[in-house]
Formats: structure tokens, sequence, C-alpha cells
């Protein structure tokens, strides 16, 4: 995973990673209608917690 190599190139170390990838919303398809889910799955969306070591 490049995310993880390059958080520890600034000496952070993954404790948590979430894929919201499923939950994320288009700009596009926000603006027309609020309710609907990403579904592409072309862009990964993570949400992640580091610490400093």
């Amino acid at each position: 995973m490049a995310y993880s190599k390059e958080l520890a190139a600034t000496r952070l170390v993954p404790v948590a990673v979430q894929d919201l990838t499923a939950e994320a919303i288009p700009c596009g398809e926000l603006r027309a209608r609020p309710s609907h889910a990403y579904r592409g799955g072309s862009f990964p969306y993570l949400l992640m917690a580091a610490d400093r070591v």
C-alpha cells in the first residue's frame, strides 16, 4: 500500500484504516441527488489515523 510507505517516510504508523469508497458521493451526484452513494470504485476514499513513532 503506497499510503503506508509515505506515512513511514514521515515516521507515522497507521493505527486505523477505514475504506469509505462505498459511502463516498461524487460532486456531480451530490449536487443532483444527495441520497445516492458512490458506485464507481475507481478512486479509493480512505480514512486513516496514524501515530508518530
